[in-house]
C-alpha cells in the first residue's frame, strides 16, 4: 500500500532551525522535547538552532533564551545570533573565549525597507573582520537585505566562510554569479525549489557547496528534505548535502 510517511534515508543535520515564539506567532514546538519529536518524525538527527527573540527583540536576549534549548545530548547545537553592535559582538566574544562558538547567524534588520543598518563594509567591518580573523562561519539571511550588498560586501572578506540562507526560486538568476564571486560561500537550500536546480548547481559548483536546512519553524521541516531525496543525487552526495558538508564547515571553525 502506498504511504505518505517519509523519513530520511541518510543522516540529517539541519542547518537552520528557529526556536521560541515570535511576537505575533506562537511556535509549534513549545519546548525542546517537542522539537526533538518533530525532528524524529522526519529522521533529523541534529539541528543548528537560533532563537526567534534574536530576530525580533535582541540577539543578546535571544542567545540567553537559547541556552535552555541546548541540552547535553548534542542533538541541538547553538547557531548564535549576532548584530553589528559592540554589546552583541562582546557577547559572542565572551562565548568564543569559553569555547562555545563555532558558527553564528548575522541579524540584519530589514534594510530592503530601510529599517536597519545597510549591509556595507563601513557598517560591518568590525564584526566581519573578527569572524574572518577567527575563522568562524557566518550564516547570512538573504531576505533581509539587498542581494547586491551581500556580494559586494563579502568580496571585501575573501577568507570569511558564509552560509547564504533562504534563497528562493526568484533568486535563481542571482545564485550562480554569487557563488562564482564568493568561493567560500555555501548555499542553504530550505527555499530553493526550482526543478532541476539542485542537480545543476551540483554539476557546476560541486555538491560540497550545498547545505540542507529546513528554516523550521518558518517553514515545515519535511518538504525540502523530501525533495532532496527525489533528486538524482547519489546516496553519497545526499549524505554530504544533508549532513557531511555542514559537519565539515563546523569542524573547520577556528582553523586557519
Amino acid at each position: 500500500m502506498t504511504t505518505l510517511n517519509f523519513k530520511a534515508r541518510v543522516p540529517v543535520y539541519d542547518a537552520n532551525v528557529r526556536v521560541g515564539d515570535r511576537p505575533e506567532e506562537v511556535s509549534p514546538c513549545r519546548n525542546r522535547e517537542d522539537l526533538l519529536a518533530e525532528m524524529d518524525r522526519h529522521g533529523v538527527e541534529r539541528a543548528l538552532i537560533y532563537h526567534a527573540q534574536g530576530e525580533h527583540r535582541s540577539p543578546i536576549d535571544g542567545n540567553e533564551d537559547l541556552e535552555g534549548w541546548l541540552g547535553d545530548d548534542g542533538r541541538l547545537q547553538p547557531l548564535w545570533s549576532v548584530l553589528s553592535s559592540d554589546p552583541s559582538l562582546a557577547q559572542i566574544k565572551d562565548l568564543h573565549a569559553k569555547g562555545r562558538v563555532n558558527c553564528a547567524r548575522l541579524h540584519i534588520h530589514d534594510t530592503i525597507h530601510q529599517l536597519g543598518l545597510i549591509f556595507k563594509p563601513w557598517a560591518y567591518d568590525t564584526l566581519l573582520s573578527w569572524f574572518s580573523d577567527n575563522h568562524i562561519p557566518l550564516w547570512i539571511p538573504l531576505l533581509e537585505t539587498e542581494n547586491e550588498d551581500i556580494v559586494t560586501t563579502l568580496l571585501e572578506y575573501p577568507n570569511l566562510v558564509t552560509v547564504i540562507v533562504g534563497a528562493h526560486y526568484r533568486h535563481s538568476l542571482w545564485v550562480r554569479p554569487a557563488m562564482k564571486a564568493l568561493p567560500n560561500a555555501y548555499l542553504e537550500l530550505s527555499r530553493y525549489e526550482p526543478l532541476g536546480e539542485i542537480e545543476a548547481l551540483r554539476d557546476e559548483f560541486g555538491v560540497e557547496r550545498l547545505v540542507y536546512g529546513s528554516y523550521y519553524s518558518r517553514f515545515i521541516m519535511g518538504p525540502m528534505l523530501f525533495y532532496l531525496h527525489h533528486t538524482n543525487l547519489s546516496d553519497d552526495e545526499l549524505k554530504l548535502v544533508c549532513s557531511g558538508n555542514l559537519e565539515r564547515i563546523l569542524a573547520n571553525a577556528g582553523k586557519s
